[in-house]
Order: structure tokens, then sequence, then C-alpha cells
């Protein structure tokens, strides 16, 4: 019998992400993939980064294949976690020479192979599965290989080191629908857009909640807002969307959620495009939207540029002014307030290193934003990020290079729109008194607590005192740092709060907080009123004694 290991590094992919506490479908499909082969599910380890980070990169065990699914290139910051890197990589290849490794996922196309390195460039999962028959062809799955194999690989959740502290990305389509794509598109390289049956989907989710999941987002797919179009009918290279396909679906996951299976339901990505170019059917199927999933959550816009130029040089996917609209629309029917947050806000995502940008552009992309917030429109994070080019794209055959002049413009501004538009967002969407719930510590340090919420895009919640690792708890927001909150835990006990953290909250002075310290323990909220005259009452109301 085969003895295998599957290897997550973990991916932050344009379509795909899986950085704890998200868990991407790669190892749920390989697993599911030798499940369906004949493999033994006994004999198939699943480790993650961390656990080989702390063994000095070295496998443990002999496995007749470790199917490693790849990191970042560009590594980013992330809260309790860290992605792997193509250098680590390389070193665990290093370190484990007499091993073999395949390895998949979008890493696959920018590593360089090994004597011991099998880079598979189609689907690993497939690779998987002719491996476990005594094959191993680079080869492309079916949509019916995944149905099954993203049921049969379910269980393998349980064997993530954060289970079940963990949030599930699901696949609902494959490819970009756009008749034509943006110069950097990895979704492209895929092929038409290939879409997941929705009976399909639901049998996926009903396998993880049965193997103990209750968070999921509908996260792996280019445009939500597009699934199960037909493609037959486009404008301006997009096809018309179809809303039942997703009505159905979304009625479905509210069913789960009814009935207590589903406690966390987010999406991710959708084409600002869709939204400019179909502004009726879009805002019908973002209704449905808006009454399925978890308030908080974000709709990740791919603007990448709000550069006119840039935009045509890079065919990207919508003006800057139809930009604006799309975001206008998602203001309009997900700002409401469900709980304190409101319930769906739009994400903008940017990029640099795109062909065409010039010293100007970061001022126009600064200008744009600029309005957008002047205009009152919430925008519930923006992501900055420079360009990575995969093999096959425009982009990469190109290989624009930004000169020195323009790189520092763009640091220039991207600070600039961290300290005076996403600081601004964060204190309109985020008022102190708001209340966050299920908050997950994930670090201690200084005195300090970090926490999230294990959701989409969830923003880091900093306390003021030391918290136990991995506990849960409400949050009231108090303050806002730049690209965080201060917090404290909700209720507010007054009678226990430390002279630091009363200092914190916005009405409380050093003179004031003292005096409370000496005047307690109060017996009853009045007592303690007149030290909270200042006080907001939205985190009056979340005090107790």
């Amino acid at each position: 019998m085969l003895n295998c290991c599957i290897l997550d590094c973990y991916v932050d992919e344009p379509a795909c992400f899986g950085v704890p506490p998200f868990v991407s479908p790669y190892p749920r499909y390989i697993f599911g993939a030798l499940a369906d082969a004949g493999a033994d599910g006994a004999r198939i380890d699943y480790l993650t980064i961390d656990s080989l980070r702390a063994g000095g990169y070295r496998l443990e065990g002999a496995y007749d294949m470790v199917f490693l699914i790849g990191g970042a290139v560009v590594p980013g910051r992330y809260l309790g976690s860290k992605i792997g890197t193509a250098a680590e990589i390389r070193r665990i290849a290093e370190n484990n020479r007499n091993q073999r490794f395949a390895v998949g996922g979008l890493i696959s196309h920018v590593l360089p192979g090994g004597d011991n390195v099998i880079l598979v460039h189609n689907d690993i999962e497939k690779f998987a599965f002719a491996f476990a028959r005594g094959g191993g062809a680079d080869e492309r799955r079916s949509a019916g290989e995944i149905a099954r194999w993203a049921v049969k690989g379910a269980g393998v959740v349980r064997h993530h080191p954060r289970f079940p502290d963990i949030i599930c990305e699901v696949e609902t389509s494959r490819g970009c629908p756009r008749e034509s794509h943006c110069s950097f598109c990895s979704e492209g390289l895929y092929g038409p857009v290939e879409f997941r049956e929705g009976g399909d989907i639901i049998a996926e989710v009903d396998a993880l909640i049965a193997a103990g999941v209750s968070r999921f987002r509908l996260g792996r797919q280019a445009d939500i807002l597009q699934y199960r179009s037909d493609c037959s009918s486009f404008i301006r290279g997009f096809p018309r969307p179809e809303v039942s396909p997703l009505r159905e679906l979304l009625a479905e996951l509210r069913t789960r959620k009814d009935r207590g299976l589903i406690s966390v339901l987010n999406i991710d990505n959708a084409n600002p495009g869709t939204i400019a170019v179909f502004p009726e059917e879009s805002s019908v199927i973002l209704e449905d939207l808006a009454a399925t999933v978890t308030p908080g959550d974000t709709m990740a816009l791919g603007v990448e540029s709000f550069d006119e130029e840039v935009v045509r040089r890079n065919n990207l996917k919508v003006s800057p002014s139809d930009a604006v609209r799309a975001i206008e629309i998602i203001n309009e029917i997900g700002g409401k307030r469900i709980g304190s947050v409101p319930v769906l806000l739009p994400g903008v995502n940017l990029l640099h290193g795109l062909d065409g940008e010039t010293m100007g552009t970061f001022e126009t992309n600064f200008r744009y934003l600029s309005d957008i917030m002047e205009r009152g429109l919430l925008v519930k994070r923006i992501n900055i990020r420079q360009i990575l080019t995969f093999p096959g794209t425009p982009a990469h055959m190109k290989k624009f290079v930004p000169g020195k002049s323009v790189e520092n413009r763009f640091v220039y501004y991207r600070d600039r729109i961290r300290s005076e538009i996403e600081h601004a967002m964060l204190e309109r969407i985020y008022p102190p008194g708001t209340i966050i719930r299920q908050c997950q510590v994930l670090e201690t340090q200084a005195g300090y607590s970090y926490g999230k919420q294990i959701a989409s895009y969830a923003i880091t919640l900093k306390f003021p005192m030391e918290l136990p690792l991995n506990s849960f708890c409400d949050a009231v927001i108090i303050s806002h740092r730049e690209r965080s909150l201060l917090a404290l835990p909700c209720p507010i006990n007054i009678n226990t709060l430390s002279q630091k953290s009363l200092e914190l909250i916005p009405g409380i002075s050093r003179k004031i907080a003292s005096d409370i310290i000496l005047a307690r323990p109060f017996v009853a909220m009045d007592d303690a009123k007149k030290f909270l005259q200042n006080v907001s009452q939205e985190i009056i109301d979340s005090c107790f004694i």
C-alpha cells in the first residue's frame, strides 16, 4: 500500500486562499483523489508548513510521494500564520533529498524543478489520482472527478492544526468568464470558464459539515456574480449574469444557516465590470447575497488601477467611473447594518507594476479613492499589492519594470492611502461602540493581545491586556489604529479593567481612570455613570458591573 503525505504550505492566489484559518480546496481534493483511487486514508498524512518549520524542514516519515501545495512567491503578513515561501519550498526539497515531491498550485509555474521535485502545472489532485493508480500524468481534472473528490476529501480537515477553528474555501468555478482577460490574469490560463453544479457544491458543504466545519466562503472563483452564466450573450466583453443558479445555491445554504449548521458564510471575488455593464441583474444577485451572507462580509473587486491609460494597456475589467459606480451599487444594497456592522461592503484591489504606470498613476488612484470617501461610500478594505506575473500571460511576456522614481511615488501614495483613507474608512465602518462577535485571540505580546474573527478579510483587533491564546470573545471597539482596531472584551467589566485599559476608552482621562479605580467596586452601573459622562452611550451600553 502507498504511504503518501499532503504538505500544505498554504496558498494566496488571485482566486484561491488557504492561509489559516482558511483551508483551500487543494488538500481536500488531493485527499479525496487518493481515496477515490483506492489509497488507504490511514496511510495519508496531512502536514502543514508550520510543523516542518518546527522540525528544521525535515520530514519524519518516508513517503512514496509528498504532494506539496505551493505557497506564495511574495509572502504577506498574516496574523497568527505565515505562508510558505518559494525559498522554504526549495529548502524542504533540499533537506529531504531522498523524498519525492509533487508541487502543485500556481507556484509550480514559477519554481525551478529539481532531481526530487515534479512540478505539476495542471491539477495536482488529478496527478495524485493517477499516481495512486500507478501512473502520474500531468493532466486536467474533470467536473465529475471534483464532485467525487471534494466529498471524499472533506474529512482531512480534522487533521488541520487549527481544527475546528477553520473556514473552508469552496470553489464555484474556475477560469474567467470575460471574452478577453487582464494582462496578468492567471485564471485565463485555465481556458474557458468551468462552473460547478450547485448540487455538487452543496454535497461538499454537507460533507464538510459532517466533518465538523461550520464556516465557509464561496471564494474560489473569478466572479461570484457570473455563477453559471451561459456565456452566450456578451456586452463589452462580459456575459450576461444568470440570476437563478446563484439564487438556488444561496437558498440551500440559507436553510443550513437557519438550522445552525453554518455559523459563518462569506463570499469573495466579484468583477466590478459585471456590475457596471449589467446593473439590474447584478443588483438582484446582490440583494440575494446580502440576505444570505454573515454580516460584515466583503465583496473583493479587482479594480487594479484608476489610471485610464493603465486600464487600456492592460485590458483591465472596468473604467474608473464604472468602478466607482460598482462601489456605489454595493453600498446601496449591502451597506445596511445588522448587529452594528454593515452586511456587505466592497473591497478594492489595486496592483502596482502594471504596464503604462507613471508617477501620476498613484496620485490618480489616491484622487479616486478620496472622491469615493468624500461621497460617503464605504470600502471595507483597500488591498495594494505588487503584481506577480505567471508564464503565459501578456504581463509576464512584456515584463514591464517601473523606474525608481515611479517606485518611490508608489510608496508615497500607498502610505497616504493607508493613513488618510483607510483609517477614515475604519472610523466610519467601526465607530466606537461597534460590537464584533466571536473574535479569536491569535497572538499576545508586550501586554497586548491580537485577534480576529474567523471570517473573510477580518479586521485585526488589538486588546490592551493579555487574553488566553486561541480563546474567543466578543469585542467592543473603543478607538482606531492604522489598519486595526483597539477593542475591549465585551461586555466591559468596569470593576476589573486596568488603569491602562480605562484610559484608552474615549472620554476617560488619566485622572478619571484613577478615580474609577479608587471608587471601585461599584455595586450597580448607576454608581459608575458619574465617571462616564464624556463616554459615548454605545460604549456605556457595553459596560457592566
